[in-house]
C-alpha cells in the first residue's frame, strides 16, 4: 500500500439498516403495547398533545434522541471514534422528516376539516384521534428508518468516489515510478 492512500484513507461510518430496523421495529411494539393498554387513554393523549401545539416539537426532540442514541450505540458497539458530522446529518435528516409529517398532516387535517364542513357536521372538524395514531406511527418509523437509509445511501456513493479517487492517485503514482 503506497502512502497516498495510508494517509488519505477516511473512515466512514458503517451502519447497517438492521441497527435502524431493530430500534423501529422496538418502538412499534411499544406503540403498540400503550395502545393495547390504554387504548381510549392513549389516543386523546396523543389528541391533547396535537391541538395543544406540542405534537412536532415532542415528536422531533424524542426522534433525534432516539436516533443520536442509536448512532452513539453502534459506533460504541465497533468500538469506533463517531464522525459528529454523521450525528449533525442524522439529527438533520429526523427534523426534516418531522418538518414532512408537519407538512402531511396539515394537509390532512385541512382536507378533514373540510369534508366535516361539507357534511354539516357539529363534530369538531379535524383529524381524529384515530386518524392521529396512524401518522404518529408512520411518522414514527420513518423517522427512525429513513435518516439511517438515507446516511447509508449518501455514504456508499461519497466512499465509493473516494476509494475510486485514491485508487486513481495510487496507480498514477505507481505508474510514475
Amino acid at each position: 500500500m503506497t502512502p497516498i492512500t495510508s494517509s488519505q484513507h477516511l473512515t466512514t461510518a458503517r451502519i447497517r439498516m438492521s441497527d435502524s430496523a431493530i430500534l423501529a421495529g422496538s418502538v412499534s411494539l411499544l406503540y403498540a403495547f400503550a395502545l393495547m393498554a390504554w387504548p381510549t387513554a392513549f389516543p386523546e393523549l396523543l389528541a391533547r398533545v396535537f391541538y395543544g401545539g406540542y405534537f412536532y416539537r415532542t415528536l422531533a426532540v424524542l426522534l433525534v434522541a432516539a436516533n443520536e442514541g442509536l448512532f452513539a450505540f453502534i459506533f460504541k458497539r465497533r468500538n469506533e471514534k463517531p464522525s459528529l458530522m454523521t450525528a449533525a446529518y442524522i439529527a438533520f435528516l429526523t427534523i426534516t422528516l418531522v418538518f414532512v409529517l408537519r407538512a402531511v398532516l396539515t394537509i390532512a387535517d385541512q382536507q378533514a376539516q373540510l369534508a366535516r364542513f361539507l357534511q354539516h357536521s357539529s363534530i369538531h372538524g379535524g383529524i381524529t384521534p384515530a386518524e392521529l395514531l396512524v401518522y404518529t406511527h408512520l411518522g414514527i418509523v420513518s423517522g427512525i428508518f429513513v435518516p439511517y437509509l438515507i446516511v447509508r445511501l449518501t455514504q456508499t456513493y461519497v466512499s465509493a468516489t473516494q476509494y475510486a479517487e485514491l485508487d486513481l492517485k495510487a496507480r498514477s503514482t505507481a505508474a510514475g515510478q
